[in-house]
């Protein structure tokens, strides 16, 4: 399912940033039977689908999806969002060969809410002064439907009971994007992320006050990054050289644009890891726990651990999401 925005025209100096599409929407979030199942960040999410692809593949993607041009101009434009449903291969990376089957919507009684907040037009305008027109009455929900045989169709249409898969989440430890003063330690204390961890990343971007010029095509790695739980250090990286190593040996090979931010990574091969267990790191079994890093320049950063969720649609209908198994 994607949400279509039907090219608002810029008719101004200013141009779409490079990857437009990618700022439009803030936050994605699912709920059934009036309570919260995940919440999305679809920036998060969708530039982690980007890094792992290749160059070619991120050209063809965005300019499929994302209103991206060679040559970017004030043309009006659709930008196509995929909305994050539990089966959304934009919840995970690309390379898998696991397939991602279908949602069921029968859910009996039980209502599924699905609820989108949209960032302002001037995150999608490279001069903060200068934003598209508005998108009202230009947007529109797409989805593919599966055609099947009338027997499948009683068959999978209606899985309240089995429905079950593993997906990822993103949980933030820090509190928005916060500065961060060059070559200053910065402590997050006292984080305790439920089930799980697989990896704890760090986006960081040139300082900017403003929310809607940071560049998600632009990370900045830290110079050193940790963890320490109950004062003992779990996992040190303390050079740059190190902040690298991590990153390839754990499978993490970006293309030009999408760099990859810093990370900690507690699974097999993390940048594979995303739909099947391959080692985390459980943190509810210590005290506290916390996280160092360092950056050689002033920065605004976001800190994220990566969970695997299960998400489940019970005998009712209700659809529920789990950190434990």
């Amino acid at each position: 399912m994607v949400m279509q925005i039907g090219g608002p025209a810029k008719s101004m100096a200013a141009v779409f940033k490079q990857y437009a599409g990618m700022y439009a929407m803030a936050e994605f979030k699912r709920l059934s039977a009036g309570q919260e199942v995940y919440t999305c960040n679809v920036a998060d999410f969708l530039v982690d689908y980007m890094e792992s692809l290749t160059d070619e593949q991120v050209r063809r993607f965005s300019e499929c999806y994302l209103g991206h041009e060679q040559s970017m101009t004030a043309d009006a434009r659709v930008i196509l969002v995929p909305l994050l449903l539990p089966n959304s291969a934009y919840l995970g990376r690309a390379g898998g060969t696991r397939g991602h089957g279908i949602f069921p919507c029968f859910l009996g009684n039980n209502r599924a809410e699905i609820q989108i907040t949209m960032n302002a037009a001037n995150y999608l305008s490279s001069d903060t002064n200068q934003a598209p027109t508005s998108s009202s009455g230009k947007c529109a929900l797409l989805y593919h439907q599966v055609e099947m045989t009338s027997n499948n169709i009683l068959r999978y249409s209606d899985l309240r009971g089995s429905y079950s898969l593993v997906s990822r989440r993103f949980t933030e430890l820090s509190s928005g994007w916060t500065s961060a003063a060059a070559n200053t330690e910065v402590i997050v204390k006292n984080q305790q992320p439920q089930g799980t961890v697989s990896e704890v990343f760090i986006v960081a971007v040139a300082e900017d006050a403003d929310a809607s010029r940071h560049d998600r095509t632009g990370h900045i790695l830290p110079v050193s990054f940790s963890v320490t739980a109950d004062s003992i250090d779990q996992k040190v990286l303390d050079a740059p050289y190190k902040i690298k190593a991590e990153l390839w040996t754990n499978g993490f090979v970006p293309p030009s644009d999408f760099p990859s931010p810093g990370r900690l990574c507690f699974a097999a091969h993390a940048s594979q890891s995303d739909k099947l267990y391959s080692g985390g790191y459980n943190m509810k079994n210590a005290s506290n726990v916390n996280f160092k890093f360092r950056f050689d320049v002033d920065v605004r950063y976001r800190l994220i651990a990566v969970q695997l969720q299960r998400v489940k649609i019970d005998s009712l209908g209700k659809i529920r999401s789990y950190l434990d198994g």
